[in-house]
């Protein structure tokens, strides 16, 4: 074999059949793959189209992400300063509970995964400009949303 061949194998996940609906925010979408009311679990795929972004929310649910396209950009609230973090295709990450922060796109379209568990039936909460609560997101609200906009697939 040449040295100079690699083996790379490069892979991207295949959103052409998925039936993305608008999630919160202009340039955001997504679609849910499972929701477990009784078990505190939303399972979800994001997109954020180029240089899009959510509002700012708090976790409260433990959350594990994996970019599968593009980058997430993570704009976290720390100690009242806004710090940036740059998470590639490929990045996976849990955790979350309590962060403050606004995630979105860069140049390019983001591809995210989301697995949220909560033992507390909230998974989220949208935050208003000034950090106070505008609403809490929960395992039910998310089930609702299956049921409404994936009935085909809920029932499955």
């Amino acid at each position: 074999m040449n040295s100079n061949t690699t083996n790379e194998i490069k892979y991207k996940y295949d959103t052409s059949n998925i039936d993305w609906k608008p999630f919160i925010t202009e340039g955001c979408f997504y679609k849910l793959f499972h929701v477990d009311v009784k078990n505190g679990l939303a399972e979800m795929i994001v997109k954020f189209e180029p240089n899009s972004q959510c509002m700012y929310h708090r976790h409260v649910a433990t959350t594990t992400t994996m970019v599968l396209e593009g980058e997430l950009i993570v704009r976290e609230l720390i100690d009242g300063k806004e710090e940036i973090n740059i998470k590639p295709a490929g990045s996976y990450s849990i955790g979350g509970e309590g962060e403050v922060h606004i995630e979105g796109s860069g140049d390019k379209q983001a591809i995210i995964f989301f697995s949220m568990k909560t033992n507390s039936d909230v998974i989220y909460e949208l935050l208003n400009p000034d950090l106070t609560l505008k609403k809490a997101i929960t395992t039910a609200q998310f089930e609702k949303d299956w049921k409404d906009k994936w009935p085909q697939e809920e029932a499955a």
